[in-house]
Parts: structure tokens; sequence; C-alpha cells
């Protein structure tokens, strides 16, 4: 499951450093930090290449990057999404939308949210981010064949598709009670 989570994470991660890639063909930042002036601003603050300094620190840095911190809101984002699709299957099988009920009283209303957000911080702090695991498994997957990362990846992509369309076809079972 560890080993799974990270490797989904991993595969989030990657996806976000391509589309900056080729979206970094056509950012006019890229210029603008290439003028000469700008150059020297930047020399001053001990930053050499703005771009090289933009690329490495400020998006594709693995423990505090960009990349790193949406590639986290996905993973907390796949799990809600998952919780919810549970909450329309559970709602669908007694046959009550009991979601009128939880936004009627503040108290329901704050543990269904405190709740919906506690559970994928907490297994995302477990699987991912205690003492930096992901750094270890990207490390190590890194280093793997081309081969094995294809696999992982299609299989990410898999339960990536997968959770969206649980998700989605939740709501077909919702519509059955309304």
């Amino acid at each position: 499951m560890e080993r799974t989570w990270n490797y989904v994470y991993y595969t989030i991660f990657n996806f976000y450093k391509k589309i900056y890639k080729l979206l970094s063909y056509i950012d006019p930042f890229k210029l603008v930090y290439k003028i000469p002036a700008v150059k020297k601003f930047f020399a001053k603050g001990g930053i050499d290449d703005m771009n090289q300094f933009t690329d490495e620190v400020i998006f594709n840095n693995k423990l505090a990057g960009l990349h790193s911190i949406w590639a986290g809101i996905q993973m907390g984002g796949l799990i809600i999404l998952l919780e919810y699709g549970l909450f329309n299957i559970f709602q669908a099988i007694i046959g009550k939308p009991l979601i009128q009920y939880i936004w009627e009283s503040r108290l329901y209303k704050w543990v269904f949210i405190i709740g919906l957000l506690f559970i994928p911080w907490g297994l995302n702090e477990k699987l991912l981010f205690k003492s930096n695991k992901y750094l270890k498994y990207f490390d190590e997957f890194d280093e793997e064949p081309k081969s094995v990362r294809y696999k992982w990846t299609s299989i990410s992509l898999g339960i990536i598709v997968g959770v969206l369309v649980f998700f989605i076809s939740s709501f077909f079972l919702m519509s059955r009670i309304y």
C-alpha cells in the first residue's frame, strides 16, 4: 500500500514536471531572465541563473517545490473523492439524503468537514510525509529501469482514473434516492 501510494505521488509529481517543461517553451519570463540588467539584479542576490533557479528550486525541488506541494494536494484530493464517493454510496444504500441533515446543523457540518480533511491528512502523513518517506521512494523509483517505471506509471494512472470513475459513478447511485 505504502509503495503504491508513493508511486502515485511520484507519477503526479513527474506529470507536473513534464507539463512545466512543455509550458516553459512559451514562458516569457525565460526571456526576461536573460536580459543583462535582470541577470545583474538577481546576481546581487546570489542567483547566477534565474531560469535554472526557478526550475530546480521553486518548481522541481522534491522537498519543498511547488510541484511537490501540488502533487501532495492532489493526493489528499484523491482520498477526499474516495471518501465522498463512499458517503454517496452509503446514502444510496440507506435510501436517505444525509447531506441535508449534515448541512443543517453547525456541529455536524464541522464534524463532516474536519473528518473529510483529517483522514486524507493522516493517511498521507503516515504513507508519504512522515520522516520524508517519499524522498526515499523517489530516489528508489528514479533508479528503476524505464520498463518498470512505465508499468508503475500505468498502474498509478489506473488508480487515479479509477478513483475519478468511482466518485462520478457514486452520483449515479445517488440519483436513485433523489
